[in-house]
């Protein structure tokens, strides 16, 4: 058991210095279908592309989030969206707070109290817990827990394991269902991998209140150091019906993000672990284009990451990083970009910028987390210390950054 805490603390560190996730959790959306070979890492060509839904799906607003949640360091806070507190939730045991340990299995409807929050527990036995109505329970314990991804608003969970204590390669699982059959689920993925690299759920698809496919990237297992984004490679999906993995990005690709409809990839070429020198490129799966946003002049470049999909399409919005973070005196300094999906840049927000707004004494990485609506993008600015952190909205067509909440972002809450 002490192998285990060694390598949860190192990616606990890792997760600390780099916001995993991109919103990779979306609304129930068609799915596309999948081809019965991989596509080769090189870009596509049109007809050899996994086929999507020819029609996007509207943005229905009940799938537009309704607030946030964020960490306090004493539990979790739901704020709307002027800033107003809505719900406080109590999370015993929860070491740190974001979301590849914690998912919002719910929905927050109007006049309701209750928000159902899952999330692991290193302290307590290293389980994966349940808040509901504010009573705390243990769903299964998890020894050699690696992170989870959720649905968006749903009870539904995917998560992985790593296991170095059988051999001396990484035994990588993923596990997927409902809450109520997470206790008996097997795993649906088996990876053992020499190297090292750990399985990464990433998102959950879900029809009919059930899960059907699950993607998932992997991950150098307990790692740490001056780390700006998760340095993850390949992108793969699987196909719950049929057991059947097509896999969208290869080796040298580290993905970022992915749409709500499921038809836009984000990601950056990265070469070399932790190096993140790639600028932020998008994807259509349906017709195989690649487009690139080139990386703004840098001193000593991070290259970019942490990318989001405004919901209905319109914009792609990312960090780009400056210096680092774990030198003698830091330097490190972020920038969020956002694009549209043209390929055109229409808005920068470097992190000296929003000082004033944030209330912070001094910022020194802003990232983006999400979005309201198409109009509305929410980031994440961090002070001098690693837990003053705060969020901030940004009305798009204006320009105009205002504060919204105190505290880590750890979820958008739905009605």
């Amino acid at each position: 058991m002490k192998t285990n805490r060694h390598f949860y603390i190192g990616i606990a560190f890792l997760v600390m210095l780099t916001f995993a996730c991109s919103i990779f959790s979306a609304p129930v959306a068609p799915q596309p279908s999948f081809p019965e070979e991989p596509p080769t890492a090189a870009p596509p060509q049109a007809e050899e592309v996994p086929q999507a839904p020819v029609t996007e799906p509207e943005i229905i607003s009940q799938y537009l989030p309704i607030g946030v949640a964020t960490s306090t360091g004493s539990g979790l806070r739901v704020f709307d969206r002027l800033g107003y507190t809505l719900v406080k939730i109590n999370t015993p045991g929860l070491f740190y707070s974001d979301r590849s340990n914690l998912h919002l299995a719910g929905g927050l409807p109007e006049g309701s109290a209750n928000l159902p929050v899952v999330y692991f527990s290193f302290e307590q036995n290293e389980s994966l817990l349940l808040n509901t109505n504010g009573q705390i329970s243990t769903l299964l314990p998890i020894p050699y827990f690696a992170g989870l991804a959720g649905a968006t608003g749903e009870p539904v969970v995917a998560y992985t394991t790593a296991d170095l204590s059988t051999s001396g390669s990484l035994l990588g699982q993923l596990y997927v269902g409902r809450l109520e059959s997470l206790p008996t689920a097997a795993p649906v993925l088996t990876d053992d991998d020499p190297q090292g690299w750990a399985l990464v759920a990433l998102a959950v698809d879900v029809e009919n209140d059930e899960p059907v496919g699950v993607w998932y990237s992997k991950r150098p297992w307990g790692i740490g150091g001056d780390i700006v984004f998760d340095p993850r490679r390949t992108l793969s999906y699987l196909d719950l019906g049929t057991r059947t993995v097509s896999q969208f990005l290869g080796a040298e690709a580290n993905p970022s993000a992915i749409s709500a409809d499921r038809i836009w990839l984000a990601y950056t070429d990265d070469t070399s672990v932790g190096a993140g020198a790639g600028e932020m490129t998008i994807r259509n799966i349906l017709s195989g284009v690649n487009i690139s946003f080139p990386l703004l002049p840098a001193v000593d470049p991070r290259g970019a990451g942490n990318a989001v999909f405004s919901p209905g399409n319109q914009y792609i919005a990312w960090m780009e990083g400056n210096g680092f973070q774990m030198a003698e005196t830091p330097n490190f300094h972020s920038v969020v970009r956002v694009g549209n999906m043209n390929g055109n840049t229409i808005a920068e927000f470097a992190d000296t910028a929003l000082v004033t707004i944030s209330g912070l004494g001094i910022v020194q990485r802003v990232e983006p987390v999400g979005w309201f609506d198409d109009e509305t993008l929410v980031i994440m600015a961090r002070g001098e210390r690693w837990d003053e952190t705060v969020l901030l909205k940004i009305d798009i067509p204006s320009k105009t950054p205002s504060f919204l909440a105190q505290g880590a972002f750890v979820g958008f809450v739905y009605p």
